[in-house]
């Protein structure tokens, strides 16, 4: 069966290592294909790409061969939990592969065109930030996606977002990628989604991606794109020239402040739109978190004053905090008290606070492959859990529930934001201390049961 469906499709059983099981999509340049990894024993998504393909023939094949090897070049530059993680890549006779992770998910495209999953608005403002935070990174080192569009975002079951296929990326000279737009006569972009610069062919830089992520938001807010024509030719002149519908005459429930942001964004002239991603992340996140941020500080009573000062020297988060940067960093915090039993966070789950526990025990566990749980640790008064929501933003590598009553000061991702460059940069300091020293005792304790397992 597997053999009669890959031949429909004109590709080998086997590439590489790789056993190719059955084609699970179809783009412009490339098919991609469910395989299974032979050596580790794991499914991965292979991306092959035809050189010889007759359909193609307006472009040559080195350009397609310099439009792949960036594709590998750039992917391999980027480790964000946002972005699809690529394993391998290899080239056998006319046929050059990418092995990525397989995903299990929906994309955005279909998302809107099925409203399955339902998808509340604050959900939604998180794929949008999520992708956001992600494009910064590149952004950051200089690489431009150029076709960001709903087609090339999944949205996975524990609600985190991935932005897939760098094809038409291009690289600025702050990269180490030497290969430039002039190498290629493949345009990026999708008509629907592309910025004025992308349309006349102007110098881009993260402002088009904001553009073109800006068109996403309107329609995946609204169900409706806010450029549709008949022909390239008018959708390319309602891009330039046309202002789109007032989101919220399409959804009501839209927030001013959301339709405010996002309409900034769709400005023609890239100085006028916000003039970074990560601002669009940051003011998008301060919305979906207002509940958050109405709170900040009101929760700190004498009482959690009292014990903080009290306990404050065995707190590394605190260590070097003066009482001033202390009492910034309290106005931005929360605190919360949990019950025996109660779940603090799950696996899986998309990381967005940090916790430092005031009092009480909490337990942090992991799921096994017999739908049971392992205790992999228990933290007590004076220890950090769940810092890498605040520094990368992924998905929770375990569980947190609490083992007694207890009290935590939480701290969101976006709150660190609004404290001081000389507060901020002393805590992200302490929480690299508490990391490196997680990542010891965990060595410690690998080394101990490698000798263990020796006897």
């Amino acid at each position: 069966m597997v053999e009669e469906e890959l031949k429909q499709v004109e590709a080998p059983e086997y590439i590489g290592r790789y056993h190719l099981c059955s084609m699970i999509a179809k783009g412009g340049m490339a098919k991609i294909y469910k395989a299974t990894d032979n050596l580790i024993g794991r499914d991965v998504a292979i991306k092959i790409t035809d050189t010889s393909d007759p359909s193609w023939a307006k472009i040559k094949p080195e350009t397609v061969m310099r439009q792949f090897e960036r594709e590998v070049q750039i992917s391999g530059q980027l480790s964000h939990p946002n972005f699809v993680t690529v394993y391998d890549a290899g080239q056998e006779g006319h046929l050059s592969y990418l092995v990525m992770e397989l995903l299990e998910g929906v994309t955005l495209d279909k998302l809107i065109k099925t409203g399955q999953p339902e998808l509340e608005l604050r959900e939604k403002l998180d794929i949008l930030i999520q992708i956001a935070r992600a494009l910064h990174q590149a952004h950051q080192r200089g690489i431009i996606h150029r076709d960001i569009k709903p087609s090339n975002i999944m949205l996975l079951p524990n609600s985190q977002a991935k932005l897939m296929d760098f094809g038409v990326a291009v690289a600025s000279e702050a990269t180490s990628i030497k290969i430039k737009e002039y190498d290629s006569q493949v345009s990026g972009g999708t008509p629907y989604y592309m910025s004025p610069e992308q349309i006349n062919k102007a110098q881009v830089d993260g402002r088009s991606d904001l553009f073109s992520l800006s068109i996403v938001a309107y329609e995946l807010l609204t169900g409706t794109k806010p450029f549709v024509a008949n022909t390239p030719f008018n959708l390319y002149e309602k891009i330039l020239r046309s202002t789109p519908q007032p989101m919220k005459e399409l959804n009501p429930s839209i927030p001013d402040k959301v339709a405010a942001i996002i309409s900034i964004c769709l400005n023609k002239d890239p100085h006028l739109r916000l003039q970074s991603i990560q601002a669009f992340a940051d003011q998008l996140d301060e919305i979906v978190n207002e509940s958050f941020f109405e709170n900040e500080g009101k929760a700190i009573t004498e009482e959690t004053l009292r014990l903080l000062q009290k306990y404050r020297e065995s707190f590394t988060f605190f260590f070097d905090l003066d009482n001033s940067q202390i009492y910034t960093l309290l106005q931005v915090c929360q605190i919360r008290k949990y019950k025996k039993g109660d779940v603090i966070f799950n696996e899986g789950e998309v990381a967005r606070e940090m916790y430092l526990i005031i009092s009480g025990d909490i337990r942090i566990s992991r799921a096994t492959s017999d739908t049971g749980s392992i205790i992999i640790s228990m933290m007590k008064r004076g220890d950090v859990l769940g810092e890498m929501g605040i520094i990368d933003g992924g998905p929770r590598s375990a569980s947190a529930t609490a083992e007694t009553d207890c009290q935590t000061l939480v701290l969101h991702q976006v709150s660190l934001l609004r404290c001081d460059d000389n507060t901020a940069g002393k805590i992200y300091r302490n929480l690299s201390h508490i990391l490196s020293s997680k990542l010891r005792i965990t060595a410690s304790r690998l080394e101990d049961l490698s000798r263990r397992s020796n006897i």
